[in-house]
């Protein structure tokens, strides 16, 4: 048995299917939510399990179908990677409808949700909604079975409390049963009114339907998180993909289908060294680590803290 949710797979409108062991428990007089952050549960030279995608979500409101509140609670931490269940415990029993998340200060990447209403109802619903309406958002190695192609992860969309490097959105709000079965109008119609987004608890609005937020004005700045380097093997990642959009935020990033590199503070994509390419270009492992090279062929170093591969594994 699986839940499944609407969504973009890559660029193509898709199911999204969530395994059993995906989805939170039924519990009686609460509503019920896995929520899976960004990245993957790689870990780096030290044995620890990799940062900065994790974050933490300070309150959650469940609303009925007339959007009256019937429920809030789930405040907690989720590790880069990881997966916690989150209960917001239930005035009465009607039926879970929308849910809204609201972000600490510790940015999160949010690559999916899954949730189990208090009537047994279950509901999904990926972070590639984020990408798609213009909110902040970076790839995950964290892969989902889609009727589209199983090699594609979701996008994880950021949310932050104060914003930091620029992240748009504090809050999300999700109405459940817009993202499952057929989707009849524009996808894009489904920004502002079925995926919500404000820049603080009981804020602004920030998305519409033409899933446009406010852009910044002048030179593009930094999008780089951190000092890490994401390497990814699945056929589905584009570091042009990362590198061209104004709302990606994440480290940087190579993608070994494309054989190109993203640097994510000047938004400059490089092919990788090797093949005959010697010049303009990104060497990974060079005998003095990764580095690029110029087309007079000196390397100029990028110290990266860490190098994280991500491969197709498929969790259960």
């Amino acid at each position: 048995m699986s839940v499944e949710a609407v969504g973009f797979v890559g660029s193509v409108l898709g199911i999204w299917s969530f395994l059993d062991s995906l989805l939170p428990p039924h519990t009686v007089d609460a509503s019920t939510y896995s929520i899976r952050a960004g990245e993957d549960k790689t870990k780096g030279d030290d044995g620890n399990l990799l940062s900065n995608a994790g974050g933490g979500i300070d309150l959650i409101k469940t609303y009925n179908n007339n959007d009256e509140l019937i429920g809030s609670g789930g405040t907690g931490y989720i590790t880069s990677g990881g997966r916690v269940v989150f209960t917001t415990e239930q005035t009465n029993t009607q039926q879970s409808i929308t849910t809204e998340f609201y972000a600490t200060n510790d940015a999160l990447c949010i690559a999916y949700i899954t949730a189990t209403m208090e009537d047994g109802t279950q509901w999904g619903w990926t972070g590639d909604w984020g990408y798609t309406c213009g909110l902040n958002w970076f790839l995950s190695g964290d892969p989902l079975q889609n009727t589209v192609n199983n090699t594609i992860t979701p996008r994880c969309t950021w949310i932050d409390g104060d914003h930091s490097n620029g992240i748009k959105a504090a809050v999300i709000g999700i109405i459940w049963p817009d993202f499952y079965g057929t989707i009849e109008v524009d996808p894009m119609d489904l920004c502002g009114s079925s995926l919500r987004a404000w820049d603080e608890p009981g804020g602004t609005q920030i998305l519409s339907t033409s899933g446009i937020v406010a852009r910044r004005l002048g030179p593009r700045q930094s999008q780089r998180s951190d000092d890490r380097l994401i390497v990814s093997h699945i056929p589905g990642h584009s570091a042009i993909e990362v590198c061209e959009s104004e709302t990606s935020w994440g480290p940087d990033f190579v993608s070994m289908a494309e054989g190109l590199y993203c640097n994510m503070e000047t938004h400059d994509v490089l092919p990788l060294c090797g093949n005959g390419i010697t010049k303009d270009c990104f060497e990974i492992n060079g005998t003095v680590g990764a580095a690029t090279i110029a087309a007079g062929g000196s390397k100029k170093i990028v110290n990266h803290s860490k190098i994280v591969e991500w491969n197709w594994e498929q969790e259960t």
